[in-house]
């Protein structure tokens, strides 16, 4: 058992790259991931924040709750997590995780520089898109 540490949305958004997947979306992708932290508000737990191949990865009702840029492609999800959910073995499914950090910061699906005064499309933005920061 690993220890989460509790954090808040806005120490996470500091990720350069970031990939926000829904509750429950990603289950037997992330199954022999462990979260490094958590965060909750008012109402309870938000959501859980692991971190693959310098990649954060943010699940749950409220990870980014206002980062809806970063939401991840749900038809690629879908694909890897059926993919996942049939394997057996955990270093076929890490290998598949890390397979599909892959495939999302060479397409650029859902990887992006959420900071503030970064437009989409420019130079700024794409320079942390492409990985040259």
């Amino acid at each position: 058992m690993s220890v989460k540490l509790k954090t808040t949305t806005k120490q996470m958004r500091q990720y350069h790259r970031i990939v926000r997947i829904g509750y429950c979306e990603a289950q037997a992708l992330l199954k022999y991931a462990s979260p490094f932290a958590y965060s909750s508000g008012v109402y309870g737990w938000n959501g859980d924040y692991y971190e693959v191949d310098g990649v954060l990865i943010a699940t749950g009702y409220r990870s980014l709750p206002d980062s809806k840029n970063v939401h991840c492609d749900y038809s690629l999800v879908r694909e890897y997590e059926n993919k996942a959910g049939k394997l057996t073995s955990r270093e076929d499914v890490e290998k598949l995780l890390h397979e599909f950090i892959a495939k999302i910061t060479e397409e650029g699906k859902g990887v992006m520089l959420p900071r503030r005064g970064v437009r989409p499309g420019s130079e700024a933005a794409n320079v942390y898109a492409e990985g040259r920061y």
